[in-house]
């Protein structure tokens, strides 16, 4: 299903911040956590003024919609022991933030009793290659339970990827006693072609603990897969590492995907590829697709929703995609968009009135250079409904290509 792209705009776009390098950060990468209460938590990989290696920061949420947001510096990243160049966030139920810096650190910061208080920094974990993984480019999840998940682009088995390992899903599970140490332990370590290799995207939880994710190549044709992860039938055995469906570079096929999977309320899967499609797009490489898959009696059906062309619809989604309770999609492509400086768009995928027909896209936001470029991330939901997301360049805040944004699409 190719449908078309619509040019209406539902949604208001708007910037809530723009960044200022030695002031704020720089360069911010990943979703924002977004609080119950509206705020917003993030993470700028650059600048701050302690060492100019990061910072993380908190939007506080204006009281009617569209109010100015607050910006507060929560951490000043110091380089060495402290960690540097942070480059995703999650916030946990217990209110305090946790993420990943550069050195592949795992790390929390502490939210501070008082109001006026300082957000404390711990290390966590620090990855090693050989044997853990290394190369956290997802998002972190928590279970039920407070243990985080993610998985690492290489590492683990070094027998595969020319020593350089294809990559492991991990948990970080929490000590029974505040004060404790974090276990970190391998679940899986990839192998390589026909299994899966390479996770760039983090990892999604389903109700029974299991562990959904992509990988960027793989699988039975080498272009990437979906698995799932499923946790041990008794108390300390392995878990159980399932491809759930290979992805192929063909027509109407998407190929390596680097984002991560999303459940709809029926428990079907969606999901974004870089690459394949229409292969007349992108010198026979494909702009890349939105796809669904569902399952039936354990087995998952692949349905290509639609294939980006790199025109004005955009090309090479890779970010976090959310769903409304209506089944629409939204998120972000990396390229595309229209005219000089086009650097992708924001967009709404629409399911059909009638099943089997083509789904509809809507184009949110086009992105331009240098005002905002580089929403590689994706999108989430907040406060009043709205979307939330980042730009790594562009804004007001320096001169040049600028130091980046977050921004907002109202309904």
């Amino acid at each position: 299903m190719f449908g078309g792209a619509a040019n209406a705009r539902d949604r208001a776009y708007r910037v809530i911040h723009n960044f200022h390098s030695r002031l704020d950060g720089g360069g911010p990468f990943g979703v924002p956590a977004a609080a119950k209460n509206g705020d917003l938590y993030g993470t700028a990989t650059a600048g701050g003024a302690v060492s100019g290696r990061g910072t993380v920061f908190k939007l506080t949420a204006p009281r009617t919609r569209g109010g100015a947001w607050t910006l507060t510096i929560l951490y000043d990243f110091p380089g060495g022991s402290g960690g540097e160049r942070p480059d995703s966030l999650v916030l946990g139920a217990d209110g305090n933030l946790y993420g990943v810096d550069f050195s592949q650190t795992i790390f929390e910061l502490k939210r501070p009793a008082s109001h006026d208080g300082v957000w404390k920094y711990t290390a966590l974990y620090t990855l090693n290659q050989n044997s853990d993984g290394a190369g956290i480019q997802g998002n972190l999840v928590f279970d039920a339970g407070g243990n985080l998940y993610g998985a690492a682009a290489s590492g683990g088995d070094l027998s595969c990827g020319g020593g350089y390992g294809c990559g492991t899903v991990f948990e970080l599970q929490r000590p029974t006693k505040d004060g404790g140490q974090w276990l970190y332990t391998v679940l899986y370590a990839f192998t390589g072609q026909p299994d899966a290799d390479t996770p760039y995207a983090g990892v999604t939880l389903d109700q029974k603990g299991n562990v959904y994710g992509t990988t960027n190549w793989g699988g039975t044709f080498g272009y990437g897969a979906v698995y799932r992860m499923s946790p041990p039938t008794q108390k300390g055995g392995p878990w159980t590492e399932t491809v759930l469906y290979s992805l192929d570079r063909g027509t109407n096929m998407g190929s390596n995907p680097e984002g991560p999977v999303t459940f709809d309320e029926s428990g079907n899967l969606y999901g974004t590829t870089a690459f394949g499609g229409d292969l007349n797009c992108s010198g026979g490489f494909g702009c890349g697709v939105v796809f669904e898959l569902t399952v039936t009696g354990g087995t998952w059906t692949y349905t290509n929703l639609y294939s980006f062309q790199a025109g004005r619809d955009g090309a090479e989604p890779t970010g976090y995609m959310v769903v409304d309770s209506q089944g629409n999609l939204y998120s972000t492509t990396t390229s595309g968009g229209e005219g000089s400086g086009s650097a992708g768009i924001a967009f709404e995928l629409s399911p059909p009135a009638k099943k089997g027909d083509a789904w509809t896209e809507t184009v949110l936001h086009r992105f331009k250079a240098p005002t905002d470029s580089g929403a590689i991330d994706g999108l989430i939901w907040g406060r009043w409904h709205s979307l939330y997301g980042v730009t790594y360049l562009g804004g007001k805040g320096c001169q040049g290509e600028g130091c980046g944004t977050v921004f907002e699409l109202q309904p």
